[in-house]
């Protein structure tokens, strides 16, 4: 049994397709969800939405990470792990734009995350966790934290052009 995390983030949009998947996963798993603004219920732990320590403390016990594919799949990397993300889709109305489909996409081809496109494959995802984890740790370098120097200086520029 896996102690599981899912986060939906903090937008005001539901993710309902995600939470609504969550019944397999609870009924074999440890699983609390952020369910944000979503109208389903899930049969499992669950908070609309969590202040910052709990986040971290979740996160930090968490075996699997299933989030949405946003800021939170660079913040899992970035604390060592390899999340699970489901991209929230605009034409089902989870989103104003595909943005999310289109990172999922880059960050499957060259970043430590396991891409779910059909939440019927939740469960499988996270019964391979472990092992999809431990390879694509192996194989895939986490591209490096850009610096506060060097993010001032390219919003300094960009900012230099606009102006121009």
């Amino acid at each position: 049994m896996a102690r599981v995390l899912v986060t939906v983030g903090m937008g005001p949009w539901p993710f309902d397709r995600l939470i609504a998947a969550l019944a397999p996963l609870c009924a074999e798993h440890d699983v609390f969800a952020q369910t944000g603004t979503s109208t389903v219920v899930p049969p499992c732990p669950h908070a609309p939405f969590l202040p910052l320590d709990q986040v971290q403390e979740r996160l930090a016990a968490a075996d699997v990470v299933i989030t949405h594919a946003g800021n939170t799949v660079r913040l899992v990397q970035r604390l060592g792990g390899v999340p699970v993300a489901v991209a929230r889709e605009a034409a089902r109305g989870e989103m104003g734009n595909d943005h999310q489909v289109e990172y999922l996409r880059s960050e499957e081809q060259v970043g430590r995350v396991v891409a779910v496109w059909d939440v019927d494959e939740l469960a499988g995802a996270v019964a391979r966790h472990r092992e999809d984890a431990l390879r694509l740790l192996a194989e895939r370098p986490l591209p490096p934290a850009v610096s506060d120097d060097r993010l001032v200086a390219v919003l300094d520029e960009l900012c230099g052009r606009l102006v121009r």
